[in-house]
């Protein structure tokens, strides 16, 4: 009994301590975000903008490497008029047939990422301006 009893006391301390450090790790991180709010505010704006050109530049290169792959297809198709359909089929599939664009899922992602995040914050700032 009497050690159950000390069992049960020390980590009922050691619940306590957990708690009141996650607390204050909790209210010193909170008291950082809005004494810095101006700043976390700018930073946002600058990783805004820079995914929006990095998603702009992907774009632009896969443009450009459709183009490219277009004109390609375009050339074979009237340099070879008698073509077979399995080789046209060839030609449109590229070397991988099914191969998907790294920079599109990159890009993709990104801001799948950005819309996803930002109603938590905003649900966030509208909870701290509630009374």
């Amino acid at each position: 009994m009497i050690r159950n009893a000390a069992i049960k006391e020390f980590l009922k301390k050691k619940y306590l301590n957990s708690r009141a450090a996650i607390e204050d790790t909790y209210f010193s991180t909170k008291d950082t975000f809005e004494r810095h709010r101006v700043v976390f505010t700018v930073g946002t704006s600058i990783a805004s903008v820079a995914t929006a050109w990095f998603g702009y530049s992907l774009r632009h290169l896969h443009d450009i490497k459709v183009d490219q792959r277009l004109q390609s297809i375009e050339n074979s198709m009237k340099n070879n008029s008698n073509l077979q359909h399995s080789q046209i089929k060839d030609i449109v599939a590229g070397s991988a047939s099914g191969a998907f664009s790294i920079p599109a899922c990159v890009a993709t992602a990104g801001t799948s990422l950005i819309i996803g995040f930002a109603p938590t914050l905003t649900c966030k700032q509208h909870a701290r301006s509630a009374p």
